[in-house]
């Protein structure tokens, strides 16, 4: 019995197609119970279902921030009708691609637990996070994965193309161009090299062009800009996003452990050719500092993610692998801090959404409550409000991200009372240079304490 299911087991594996099937599916369906809570945790996935609602119904282009997202915001704007289930479900059917594609290359790479890693990926904590929202990140590693793997196989059209989607859904990912080269590069013979490459950099070049052709229009060349509204955060932050944010600690112990093998053990020859490697270590060379200059996400890293695993597994032993591969399976469920155990990455974002919407749905109710003509500054739920609330888009109170002086002046000249969050006060300081409470708005957090004062003492 036992030895008819390992052979059962060995066929299965050994399939070229059951065995990526089967690990589709099962990533798709690990991420269903994490679609219907809103959009995301970051600001930016509501951005994308503004945009993408905007869209739809205006048939007129706009980003959802600069420079632009244009290939996931044109296509979640088919879709925008679903709500978060839909639009997040796009994400988690790209996630599943993205770790199917993973497995694919580890397997083309000989990697013999190449099943096990993919699954592992799909566990990594910032991976499970990132795929169950309505941002970017898996749009584009589902569309830059298959360019390294065209690329191994020599196909630089079809990997020019993949890679000239992935930068329509996020201009980072033209980043990964001359890793992906340097694979063409190495796997071509030497007659076709050249050929591969001017083949592969022209249809990247011209994908890229007609995807960024409707923020041309619309903005001209000022769209190529990046926010930096944010402080920079001290080490221990930047630290801490780059490490327990991307692998959970218990993913951070099977790294550990496989790091381990390589420093105090003899190293085995990498399984991969060496100029692939090189290849994966330019990818870390690239991705690692632009991280270090704007650490404001961890899920800037999550290129890197991909990469990391690729590296380790081209020279540790199977044993270490496994080991690897067996502590990022549990590490989006279950975390370790503050010496007791604590909910996983996945959990923890699930909580934060709901308990988010549930005080955006509060305030608003609130902010609805206030007398006469009002506008609210109220940064990141500025977004969710328009998602969540888009009757109120002409109602007596606005609610804005952030105000100039210019338009906290207009907003008195029309006669408005200006409100702010209080942790506004210092955000807008930062950004517009302006202190709201010293123009003449008032802390709408005070005034709700004050109010709930009055009523008590009167009762």
């Amino acid at each position: 019995m036992r030895s008819s299911l390992a052979d059962a087991l060995r066929v299965f594996y050994q399939n070229q197609r059951w065995p990526l099937s089967a690990l589709f599916l099962i990533v798709l369906l690990s991420r269903l119970p994490f679609l219907d809570a809103g959009y995301g945790a970051n600001v930016d996935a509501w951005r994308v279902a503004r945009v993408a609602r905007d869209l739809a119904t205006s048939g007129e282009y706009s980003v959802s921030r600069f420079p632009g997202y244009p290939v996931q915001e044109i296509a979640c704007s088919w879709f925008w009708n679903g709500g978060p289930i839909i639009l997040n479900g796009l994400t988690a059917l790209f996630s599943a691609a993205v770790a199917t594609t993973f497995a694919a290359i580890a397997r083309e790479l000989t990697f013999r637990h190449w099943w096990l890693a993919g699954l592992a990926l799909a566990a990594t904590p910032i991976f499970f996070v990132s795929s169950v929202c309505a941002k970017d990140y898996m749009w584009a590693l589902a569309f830059v994965l298959p360019a390294v793997l065209c690329s191994l196989h020599e196909r630089s059209t079809i990997a020019g193309m993949f890679l000239g989607l992935a930068t329509g859904c996020r201009i980072t990912s033209i980043a990964m161009a001359l890793p992906i080269a340097l694979i063409l590069f190495t796997r071509s013979s030497a007659r076709d090299r050249w050929r591969n490459l001017s083949i592969f950099a022209a249809v990247s070049a011209i994908v890229v062009l007609v995807a960024f052709s409707p923020v041309w229009f619309r903005y001209g060349t000022g769209f190529f800009t990046f926010y930096e509204n944010h402080d920079r955060p001290g080490w221990p932050i930047i630290l801490s996003r780059a490490t327990v944010e991307i692998w959970g600690s218990v993913g951070l112990v099977g790294i550990s452990i496989a790091l381990g093998y390589l420093f105090f053990r003899r190293a085995q020859l990498p399984r991969a050719n060496k100029a692939i490697v090189a290849a994966f270590l330019l990818g870390l060379a690239i991705y690692v500092p632009a991280y270090l200059r704007l650490p404001d996400q961890a899920g800037y890293l999550l290129p890197a993610v991909p990469l990391t695993l690729l590296l380790l597994l081209s020279f540790v032993p199977d044993r270490a692998a496994q080991i690897l591969c067996f502590c990022l399976l549990p590490s989006p469920f279950i975390e370790f801090a503050k010496g007791r155990i604590e909910p996983g990455a996945i959990l923890a974002d699930r909580a934060e959404r709901l308990q988010t919407m549930m005080q955006v749905r509060d305030f608003v109710g609130y902010s609805q409550t206030l007398p006469g003509h009002n506008t609210i500054v109220v940064g990141a739920w500025e977004p969710q409000i328009a998602v969540m609330a888009p009757q109120l888009a002409h109602s007596r109170t606005h609610y804005v991200y952030l105000l100039s002086e210019a338009e906290l002046i207009a907003a008195f000249e029309r006669g408005e009372h200006v409100f702010y969050l209080p942790a506004m006060r210092a955000f807008n300081y930062r950004v517009n240079g302006l202190d709201l409470a010293a123009g003449g708005a008032l802390d709408l957090h005070a005034l709700f304490l004050r109010q709930q004062a009055e009523r008590a003492g009167q009762k």
